[in-house]
């Protein structure tokens, strides 16, 4: 399957999955169901800093990190993916078929290492937020890795969590996307993916 399919599937998946949740009174449970629930990342990126190493070591062991965080964030999202499909399968959902979607709702885009952990997206959105800016996970598509130079430095939405926002939540989310400060999240059509 290729990239474009594959991509078509996992949102008719999840849109289809969002669809069978109750979520409507409370999104910040409804769109967390348990039987998804991913696994922590680790990201030791602030020990690294706080260890106060030669630059040059840093830079190195930042990039290891920031590496290590990307295989982790990817694996996490197509395991999720793959266990939603299953059950979407085992419960014999039909959902609606890639080429004829014609959702209403938007793409949400996350970078983890943007985040400042502050909760204020999670307390304008009542919880579809955590505290870390992370979206509630039974929205995720999948995690996009934009660059794969090898770079000491980060660059902002280098690699992002995609998400889908159903339109009854656009409103919502729009508001902590207001009330994030760090610019952590944003609407996925607002990246520019293609930097001059």
């Amino acid at each position: 399957m290729d990239k474009v399919a594959h991509f078509q599937r996992r949102l008719a998946e999840t849109i289809g999955w969002c669809a069978s949740q109750d979520w409507t009174a409370n999104p910040a449970e409804g769109l967390r169901s348990p039987q998804l629930r991913p696994p922590e990342i680790t990201d030791d990126g602030r020990a690294i800093f706080e260890a106060r190493l030669p630059r040059e070591e840093t830079a190195k062991l930042l990039a290891i990190e920031h590496a290590e965080t990307q295989r982790q964030w990817q694996q996490n999202v197509e395991q999720l993916a793959m266990k939603r499909a299953t059950l979407l399968h085992n419960r014999d959902t039909s959902f609606l078929q890639p080429l004829q979607l014609r959702p209403s709702g938007r793409l949400l885009a996350f970078d983890p290492k943007g985040t400042l952990s502050d909760g204020a997206a999670n307390l304008a959105t009542q919880g579809f937020f955590d505290d870390d800016n992370v979206p509630a996970w039974d929205t995720w598509i999948s995690f996009v890795v934009e660059s794969t130079v090898n770079s000491t430095s980060w660059h902002s939405f280098d690699a992002y969590l995609l998400s889908w926002v159903p339109e009854p939540l656009v409103e919502v989310v729009e508001a902590g996307i207001y009330a994030n400060p760090e610019k952590c999240i944003r609407w996925a059509a607002d990246l520019d993916t293609h930097p001059d």
